[in-house]
């Protein structure tokens, strides 16, 4: 059947709205042995649903076609399989593909069919079986389980793995974005949760996007070579770093959210002599070294070339994530991120592109991020004693309110630091968070600016202070009186300054 004739059959079949006889010869097509017919139904199927899918895609469900679609995707005719993938794709853009509960009958076919496809030569067979199972992953309704048992569970996760370390670049990257759909909760409770299967998916995606990431590098243009190939490369790669970082940041989610299931904390068929392996700690550690070892380098790498805002949204936040997924680490955590300028890097991210009200998400995920790293890195203090309960209370509420408004450059928060106008309840605030950030980079040795000019800063933030007689939380003056002492020991020309202005003070 040509597109002229499918293009007919499908106007035909409007014109006969409520007629229920055609999802009945097209079934008895599908049932026929001729792979023809099956096929020419199949693409009759899909002409009328690209025509007018919430018309005529719940006749054809009520009909049980998804039914015969899910048997035909083990046949060997990679044409019949192929029209099959299409159907299934566009039916389960209807609610009622759900609610039947096709895809719970059909999944294993699905997985099944996938493992198969990926042993042939046909990327394009690949794509498409791929692209339906990140649909059904992605619109199951959450009270449906779609998988019933973990053995299934485990086979889908196999040909994810298997799909992601796909040489073909678009295969790779489908298999990504069904990794992401993968990882929800609900398609992950059937007992026991497989984390050891769950890290070797999350491995395989992860070195597949570092390999590409260095493919790219090894091959950058020299000479006069074509900038615009450049840019393609680099836009090219900011998108499937993009997409991995969704799908580990949705392994971080699954983390966080088995958190409260006491069932899900470990294998309970696992012997209790064995080594704990499977376990949601092991899997939880498994992804801050993960993060550690391979997110945060090529992030850093990609940084080096441009800045996307969605992609440093998502990277953030789950650094974020990782503060409550692994909480006895968090302070050692937060150190090395201050210590690798992560503080500067972040408020250069808020500069550039959260002043006013643009990328309110992206101004939510770093204040949110800087708030805990902040709280974890005062909770530990690298020269001092730590501070008491009600000091921490008194700079987490302080940072709540301050940081979030904060999007300037460094030379312009030194200047405001150095306001001497009378200033209202919420500027000083920013003020004591502006401080508090100079403090914790300067004390992790990230010192992005000059000891002379934060020395001048912090000595007329302190005089205001006293012109206004206010008197700022303990910790904020701890760290001016720092500030103050770490400068002028970098300068020895700010020593008589320190001095004089501490007898003021005082």
């Amino acid at each position: 059947m040509n597109k002229d004739e499918l293009g007919e059959s499908a106007k035909n079949i409007e014109g006969s709205s409520g007629d229920t006889s055609l999802p009945l010869v097209l079934k008895k097509l599908l049932l026929s042995r001729d792979e023809t017919l099956q096929v020419a139904s199949a693409h009759c199927i899909t002409a009328v649903l690209v025509h007018s899918p919430a018309k005529h895609a719940p006749a054809f469900i009520h009909a049980d076609i998804p039914e015969f679609l899910f048997e035909h995707l083990s046949s060997s005719s990679e044409m019949l399989v192929s029209s099959s993938y299409n159907c299934l794709t566009l039916l389960a853009e209807e609610p009622l593909f759900f609610s039947k509960c096709h895809t719970v009958y059909g999944i294993e076919a699905v997985v099944r069919s996938l493992q198969g496809s990926l042993e042939m030569n046909n990327t394009e067979l690949h794509k498409q079986g791929l692209l339906l199972f990140t649909e059904i992953l992605t619109r199951q309704p959450e009270e449906i389980k779609l998988f019933t048992n973990s053995a299934m569970c485990r086979d889908a996760g196999r040909a994810l793995q298997e799909a992601v370390s796909s040489p073909v670049l678009e295969v790779a990257a489908e298999a990504v974005k069904a990794t992401s759909a993968f990882l929800r909760k609900d398609h992950q409770s059937a007992p026991p949760v497989q984390y050891r299967e769950l890290q070797s998916l999350l491995e395989a995606m992860l070195n597949r996007c570092a390999e590409f990431s260095q493919t790219l590098l090894n091959r950058r243009p020299l000479g006069h070579a074509s900038s615009r190939d450049s840019e393609k490369a680099i836009l090219q790669r900011g998108k499937f770093l993009l997409s991995t970082l969704e799908g580990f940041r949705s392994a971080c989610r699954l983390a966080i959210e088995f958190q409260s299931e006491p069932s899900a904390q470990e294998n309970p068929f696992t012997a209790p002599s064995a080594k704990k392996e499977d376990t949601l700690e092991a899997f939880s550690e498994f992804l801050l070294s993960a993060c550690d070892s391979l997110c945060i380098p090529m992030v850093m790498r990609h940084l080096e070339q441009t800045t996307h805002p969605a992609l440093m949204e998502v990277f953030l936040s789950i650094l974020h994530s990782l503060f409550v997924i692994v909480p006895h680490m968090k302070e050692k955590f937060s150190k090395k991120l201050a210590a690798s300028s992560f503080i500067r890097l972040t408020l250069e991210l808020k500069a550039r592109f959260c002043s006013g009200l643009s990328h309110s998400a992206l101004n939510q995920v770093c204040s949110n991020f800087l708030y805990y790293m902040c709280l974890n890195l005062l909770s530990a203090p690298e020269k001092t004693g730590p501070p008491s309960e009600e000091e921490l209370s008194a700079v987490s509420e302080l940072l709540q309110h301050g940081l979030p408004q904060i999007s300037s450059r460094s030379p312009e928060s030194l200047a405001f630091l150095s306001d001497c106008q009378y200033m209202e309840g919420a500027a000083r605030q920013r003020q004591y968070c502006i401080l508090l950030l100079f403090y914790l980079a300067y004390i992790h040795e990230d010192r992005f600016v000059s000891e002379a000019e934060l020395f001048e800063a912090v000595q007329s933030f302190l005089l205001s202070l006293q012109d206004q007689g206010e008197r700022p939380p303990l910790v904020v003056f701890k760290a001016s009186i720092y500030l103050l002492a770490i400068c002028q020991d970098k300068d020895n020309t700010l020593r008589e300054q320190l001095h004089s202005s501490l007898i003021s003070i005082s």
